[in-house]
């Protein structure tokens, strides 16, 4: 676990991610026994009003894990909600962020993530025991 004492507003980290790309969210569909079709058929994305196939929620929620895991230990991870407000393309990149809303009695982390033209795709909260 972190010894570092963190403060409300302090960000954690606020990082730009690569598009996933078609490929990967293939990948994750077949990983995770996602059946729909929308995370890898083009034609049932457009029927849905798409413009191609969309990246599964899960998968920005995964990152979320792993950065947070990166700055202070998955140990210390006790609670990660993500609510999706936009979708997400194969292509798009995507910047996440973390701020310290509260530090006791647990961690507590607003989270965002945003596509480059600045479109929120998730926000959520974390909580993490350090110290």
């Amino acid at each position: 676990m972190s010894k570092r004492a963190y403060a409300t507003g302090d960000v954690l980290f606020e990082t730009t991610l690569l598009p996933t790309g078609r490929a990967r969210v293939a990948q994750f569909s077949q990983a995770t026994e996602d059946p729909n079709p929308i995370h890898v058929d083009d034609a049932f994305a457009a029927r849905a009003g798409f413009k191609t196939v969309l990246q599964q929620g899960p998968m920005t929620t995964a990152q979320f894990a792993r950065l947070l895991s990166d700055v202070v230990g998955a140990p210390a991870l006790r609670v990660l909600d993500v609510t999706f407000t936009a979708p997400v393309y194969p292509e798009d990149s995507l910047t996440l962020r973390a701020e310290v809303t509260a530090t006791s009695p647990r961690l507590a982390c607003a989270l965002s993530a945003r596509k480059s033209d600045g479109t929120e795709t998730a926000r959520g909260i974390a909580e993490l025991e350090v110290g």
